[in-house]
C-alpha cells in the first residue's frame, strides 16, 4: 500500500509520497514539516516508515515532543487522530483511506486535547516489537533496498560536489558587536556552516543578525573567491519610546536637548537611550521641562504632565458693540467678549464696517485675567480732493496749512470743518464742510483775481519802465495790478537804476513816485549816507550790517537726510542791506519793554534769568517790542495793530522788525562763506564739539530725543553769546531758543530756479515762520540750518532777535 502524504504548515499546502519518508519536524532548512517560532537549523523530530506503518520520533532532549499530552521518550506509532505538540505548535495526523492529512496548529496552553481516534477495522495495528527502528541524524530508517544502489551514486555525487565546494568556496568569518542571538548569511549557492565560519560560493548574500532591544541587521555582500574574508558589524539600538500624556489632553511638541523631536500622535517619541533635558510645549499652556533617563532598548516610558493654562480671561468691549475681536491677526470672536488670550506681547485689533480699526500692543501674563478700557470705535474718514484754477492755492484745514493744491487728503468724518483756500493776488475762499465715513468730496475751485491801482510817477522821461521784468508801454498813470508782491523797475542810461517791490491793496490805490538818480548824485548820496558797520538799538541791542552778495538757494536737497517736505529749495536775491542783533533778545531788554514778563520754568530749567534769552512771548508781542524800539529811535514802524493783531507795513519801512526768513538762512548759511553751511558747526552729525545749546546728556531724562553723547552744560537756555559765533559774528543761530520770523508760514514748491528778490512770505496765513534749533532740540532734522517751523502760539524754547532794513 501506497499513500499520499498531505502536508499543511508555514509553507502552504503540498503534496509528497510515501517514498520520500522520513520527514524532518523543525526549521525552514530541514525541508520538512516547518513550525512557527523555530530557527531555520533547528531538528526537533522525525515522522518515519517502518513495516509499512508510521512512527514519530523526538530528536532534541532540551525541547519536549508529546504524542497525545504525554511526552515521547522513545519511538511511537502514529494512527489516525493523533497530535503531537512541540511547545506552542500542534500537529494534526488524520488518515483518510490513501490519503494522509498533515496540518500544523497554534494551540493554546490551556487546550485539552481530546482522545486519539482509534485506527480503522480493517487496518489493524501494527504489532509493536522492540525491534522498532531508532531515527537518528546520522541513519535514516525506511530506506528501500531497490534505491541502495542509486542512493550510492548519489552520496559519491554528493561528496564530489562536496569537494568542489570545498575548493571553491570563500571562508567568512562575521564579527558582530555586541553578540546576537541569532546570525545568518543568505544566499545561493546557500553558504556551508562550519563552527563560526560559513564557506560560502562567489554569489551575493545577505547577512541578517537579531538581538532583542536592538535594530535588526540586514546588510548586502557580494562574495568573490580568494582568500578568507571577515566582515565586521555593530548593531544599533533600539531608542526608546516616550509615552508623553499630558492633562488636560493637547497637541504637544518636543524638544530634547534644544533639538526638536517628532511625536506621533498617540503622543509617543523615539528618544536615545541616557539623560536627556526635555521641553514640552503646547499651544494653551506654559512650557513644561524636565531632566528624564531614557532607558533605551526599545524600552516604553511614561510622562505624566499636568499642564497650567498660559492665559488671562481679558473682557473686551466697544462702543458701539459688535466689533470683530483680532488677536496676532486672528479672530477670536465680537465685543463685549471675555477673551482668552496669551501670554506675552499681544496685537489686538478692533474692526467693524464703517469704522475705524483700532490697534493696541499690550503684555499680558497668565491667570492675570482684567479688563480693557472701553474701545471708541470712530467713523472712517471721508476723502477730499481739492483742485484749483489757479493751482497752486494754499489750503488750511480747521486753521492748519495742510498743503497746496491740487491735493486729496483724508477728514475725519461726521464733523463740521473749516476750508480755506490762498494764493496771493487772488481772495481767500472759505468753506464749511461736513462728510460722511467714506464719503469722496470733490472740490474744483476758481479763484477769484485780487486787482488794485497803483499810480506811478516817473522821471527823467523817456525812461524804461518794467513790472515783474515785462516792459511796459507806457511810464506813467496808473497800473491795474493783482493785489501780490510786484517788482517795479525804472531805468535810463546814465542814471542810477532803481528797483522796488509794491504789494497792492484792494482797498487802498496807491501812489508811487520813482525818480532817478545820476551816477553823481548817486555816489554824493552813497558818500553822505555811509551807513556804519554796525549799531545799537534803544535796547542795548547790538546790531551787524550784512551787505548780501548774489544769489542764494534757500531749503535742502531731497537727498539730504532728515530733509522735511516744507524745505522745497528757493532761488533768492537780497537787494536791501540790512542790520541784525548779534544776540536774541534777552528777558532784561524784554523786560524794559514790559516789565512783568516772566519766561518761566519747564522740566526744571529755569528759563527767568535777566540774560537768558527771552521766551513764552507771542509773535504779536515780539512785533508790538519792535515797534516800542523803532518809537524810541525815531524811525517809521514796522507792524501796525488792527482788531488786537498786528501786521506788517507794505513797503516794509526801516523801522525795527523781525528777520525776514531769507534773512535769517543768509547769515546762518552763507554770510562769509563760500557754500551754504548744513549745520551750526563744522563737520557731520553730531556735532564733536561743543557748538551750542542743544538737547544733551542734561535734559535726556525728559525729552526723547537728545544728541548722542553731547554735554553743552545746560539744562535749559544759556546766557545769550555763551557759545562760539558763526563766521559771521552772529550768535546762538543755532541753539539756546528757536526764533520767531517775520514772515508768515508757507510753501514755495516752484521757486527752485525761479529768482525771488527780498521775500516776505505771503501777506496772511495760519501761522509764523520758525526758525532755528533750541535747547530742546536734538535730532539731525531739526539741527539743520534749513529745518523750518511754525507756531502761531507763544513756547517755552522760542524766542526772537530784531532787525531792520539799513535804508
Amino acid at each position: 500500500m501506497s499513500r499520499e502524504y498531505h502536508i499543511d504548515d508555514l509553507l502552504g499546502h503540498r503534496q509528497i509520497a510515501e517514498s520520500d519518508l522520513p520527514l524532518n519536524i523543525g526549521g525552514l532548512r530541514q525541508e520538512g514539516i516547518v513550525l512557527p517560532g523555530t530557527t531555520p537549523e533547528q531538528l526537533l523530530a522525525y515522522i518515519a516508515l517502518s513495516q509499512e506503518h508510521v512512527y514519530v520520533q523526538a530528536t532534541n532532549n532540551e525541547i519536549a515532543v508529546f504524542l497525545n499530552d504525554e511526552r515521547l521518550s522513545e519511538p511511537a506509532w502514529l494512527k489516525s487522530g493523533d497530535r503531537i505538540q512541540i511547545e506552542d505548535s500542534l500537529i494534526t495526523w488524520t488518515v483518510q483511506g490513501d490519503r494522509v492529512l498533515i496540518a500544523v496548529h497554534k494551540q493554546a496552553l490551556d487546550h485539552k486535547t481530546e482522545a486519539p481516534v482509534p485506527a480503522p477495522i480493517n487496518s489493524p495495528l501494527p504489532t509493536i516489537s522492540n525491534d522498532l527502528p531508532v531515527h537518528t541524524p546520522e541513519a535514516v530508517t525506511g530506506h528501500r533496498g531497490k534505491k541502495s544502489l542509486t542512493r550510492t551514486y548519489v552520496l559519491l555525487g554528493v561528496l564530489f560536489l562536496t569537494a568542489a565546494f570545498l575548493l571553491l568556496s570563500t571562508p567568512v568569518s562575521i564579527n558582530l558587536q555586541p553578540a546576537a542571538q541569532n546570525l545568518s548569511m543568505k544566499g545561493f549557492p546557500p553558504p556551508l556552516k562550519i563552527g563560526s565560519l560559513h564557506l560560502a560560493m562567489p554569489g551575493h548574500y545577505t547577512i541578517e543578525a537579531n538581538l532583542p532591544g536592538y535594530i535588526p541587521l540586514q546588510e548586502e555582500v557580494d562574495i568573490k573567491m580568494g582568500s578568507s574574508v571577515t566582515l565586521n558589524y555593530t548593531l544599533n539600538e533600539f531608542p526608546g519610546l516616550l509615552h508623553i500624556n499630558t492633562e488636560p489632553a493637547a497637541i504637544a511638541t518636543l524638544q530634547v536637548d534644544g533639538v526638536d523631536i517628532d511625536v506621533d500622535a498617540g503622543g509617543r517619541a523615539h528618544i536615545s537611550r541616557g539623560n536627556h533635558h526635555l521641553r514640552v510645549t503646547t499651544a494653551q499652556y506654559l512650557p513644561y521641562e524636565q531632566t528624564i533617563e531614557i532607558k533605551g532598548y526599545g524600552q516604553i516610558q511614561q510622562l505624566n504632565i499636568q499642564l497650567q493654562q498660559a492665559w488671562a480671561n481679558i473682557f473686551i468691549s466697544s462702543q458701539p458693540a459688535g466689533a470683530q475681536i483680532l488677536v496676532d491677526g486672528k479672530p477670536v470672536g465680537r465685543t463685549p467678549l471675555t477673551a482668552q488670550i496669551l501670554q506675552g506681547q499681544r496685537k489686538i485689533e478692533l474692526t467693524l464696517p464703517g469704522y475705524k480699526t483700532i490697534s493696541i500692543t499690550r503684555d499680558f501674563l497668565a491667570t492675570n485675567d482684567g479688563v480693557l478700557d472701553l474701545f471708541q470705535m470712530l467713523p472712517v474718514d471721508g476723502r477730499l480732493s481739492i483742485t484749483s484754477l489757479p493751482a497752486k492755492a494754499s489750503v488750511s484745514l480747521d486753521g492748519k496749512f495742510i498743503g497746496t493744491t491740487p491735493m486729496d487728503i483724508a477728514v475725519l468724518s461726521n464733523e463740521q470743518h473749516h476750508l480755506n483756500l490762498t494764493k496771493p493776488g487772488y481772495a481767500m475762499i472759505e468753506k464749511e464742510i461736513k462728510l460722511l465715513p467714506n464719503e469722496m468730496l470733490k472740490l474744483n475751485i476758481k479763484l477769484q483775481a485780487q486787482i488794485a491801482t497803483v499810480f506811478l510817477t516817473t522821471s527823467p522821461k523817456n525812461a524804461t519802465l518794467q513790472i515783474d521784468g515785462k516792459l511796459q508801454s507806457k511810464q506813467n498813470g496808473h497800473f491795474e495790478l493783482s493785489v501780490r508782491p510786484h517788482v517795479i523797475t525804472l531805468s535810463k542810461r546814465g542814471y542810477a537804476s532803481k528797483m522796488i517791490t509794491v504789494t497792492p491793496r484792494p482797498d487802498i490805490s496807491q501812489s508811487i513816485e520813482i525818480e532817478l538818480d545820476t551816477a553823481r548824485q548817486q555816489r554824493t548820496q552813497q558818500q553822505s549816507l555811509a551807513m556804519p558797520t554796525e549799531s545799537t538799538s534803544p535796547g542795548g541791542q547790538t546790531l551787524k550790517l550784512i551787505r548780501p552778495e548774489g544769489n542764494f538757494s534757500m531749503g535742502a536737497s531731497r537727498r539730504d537726510a532728515g530733509r522735511r517736505a516744507n524745505e522745497s529749495q528757493r532761488l533768492v536775491a537780497l537787494v536791501r542791506p540790512f542790520y541784525i542783533a548779534v544776540n536774541e533778545t534777552t528777558n532784561h531788554e524784554y523786560r524794559l519793554f514790559r516789565s512783568t514778563h516772566q519766561s518761566g520754568t519747564l522740566d526744571g530749567a529755569d528759563l527767568n534769568d535777566e540774560q537768558q534769552p527771552v521766551v513764552n512771548v507771542s509773535w504779536d508781542d515780539a512785533a508790538r517790542y519792535c515797534n516800542w524800539l523803532s518809537q524810541k529811535q525815531g524811525l517809521p514802524q514796522s507792524y501796525v495793530e488792527e482788531n488786537g493783531k498786528m501786521r506788517a507795513v507794505q513797503p516794509m519801512t526801516t523801522g525795527y522788525r523781525l528777520p525776514t526768513e531769507a534773512e535769517w538762512a543768509w547769515v546762518a548759511r552763507r554770510h562769509q562763506q563760500r557754500t551754504e553751511q548744513r549745520y551750526p558747526w563744522a563737520g557731520r552729525y553730531p556735532p564733536e564739539a561743543v557748538s551750542g545749546n542743544y538737547a544733551d546728556t542734561h535734559i535726556a531724562d525728559a525729552l526723547a530725543d537728545v544728541v548722542p553723547g553731547y554735554d553743552d552744560g545746560y539744562r535749559g537756555t544759556a546766557a545769550v553769546g555763551s557759545f562760539p559765533a558763526r563766521p559771521s559774528g552772529i550768535y546762538d543761530l543755532g541753539g539756546n531758543v528757536s526764533e520767531w520770523m517775520h514772515d508768515y508760514y508757507a510753501i514755495y514748491p516752484d521757486e527752485a530756479t525761479k529768482l525771488v528778490t527780498d521775500p516776505a512770505g505771503p501777506l496772511t496765513a495760519a501761522h509764523r515762520v520758525v526758525r532755528g534749533a533750541g535747547w530742546r532740540h536734538g535730532n539731525i532734522t531739526e539741527l539743520r540750518l534749513s529745518y523750518r517751523d511754525y507756531s502761531n502760539k507763544p513756547r517755552y524754547d522760542l524766542g526772537f532777535r530784531i532787525a531792520r532794513y539799513a535804508r
